[in-house]
């Protein structure tokens, strides 16, 4: 940490507890600073200083960089091509969490890879690095998580299924989901309407369930 501090150079004075509290937050400013996670030359407690971003701990810096921030039309894009539901635990905008009902879920766009550790990489982030993502499964320390599985280690788990099993993980890959009932979907729709809306249904239902009874 202290040679760290060196080669930052001199803004960095002072603010010798920005480097422990703050490393992640420089990675996402553009800096390339790779760990033992990313470099297997370097031992746990060895950082590299790889490449200088932008310098948020100073107004100037931090006004002029600008965080991830996918367009709305990007962001309807990812949403919708996953379902609208979070691709890492499966829940929808809205619905609570399992015995949680006062905790309502919120989808958001995040990363497979970090977008920092893809820079440490000198790979590119785009689209098919994008998901949707509940705010839960979007917490930062997801970045110090090992990558995502790899497609040959799936491939291997998949070819010790059975024939039938293979069919319907087939089946939801062309789907984009589990096969889910008609209850759950129209549940989706039901979620979409206004408050009001949602209000008329649920007297409806009341009525039309207590008159079929």
């Amino acid at each position: 940490m202290n040679e760290l501090r060196d080669a930052l150079g001199p803004d960095i004075i002072g603010r010798s507890e920005h480097l422990n509290r703050r490393l992640r937050t420089l990675r996402a400013a553009g800096w390339a600073i790779p760990s033992y996670k990313d470099d297997a030359s370097l031992r746990p407690d060895e950082y590299r200083l790889q490449t200088k971003g932008a310098r948020y701990w100073l107004d100037d810096d931090r006004q002029a960089y600008k965080r991830f921030a996918p367009s709305a039309r990007a962001r309807r894009e990812v949403i919708d091509r996953d379902g609208r539901r979070c691709v890492v635990c499966g829940i929808a905008a809205g619905e609570s969490y399992p015995g949680e009902p006062s905790n309502k879920a919120r989808l958001t766009i995040g990363h497979r890879v970090p977008q920092e550790r893809l820079r440490t990489r000198g790979a590119a982030d785009d689209i098919n690095n994008w998901r949707t993502e509940c705010a839960r499964c979007n917490e930062p320390m997801r970045d110090e998580l090992p990558d995502p599985r790899r497609y040959d280690e799936v491939l291997a788990q998949v070819r010790r299924m059975s024939r039938g099993s293979k069919g319907t993980l087939l089946l939801w890959l062309r789907q984009g989901e589990r096969t889910r009932s008609e209850l759950d979907r129209v549940y989706d729709l039901a979620r979409t309407l206004t408050h009001n809306e949602q209000q008329d249904l649920a007297a409806y239902l009341h009525t039309s369930s207590a008159g079929s009874s």
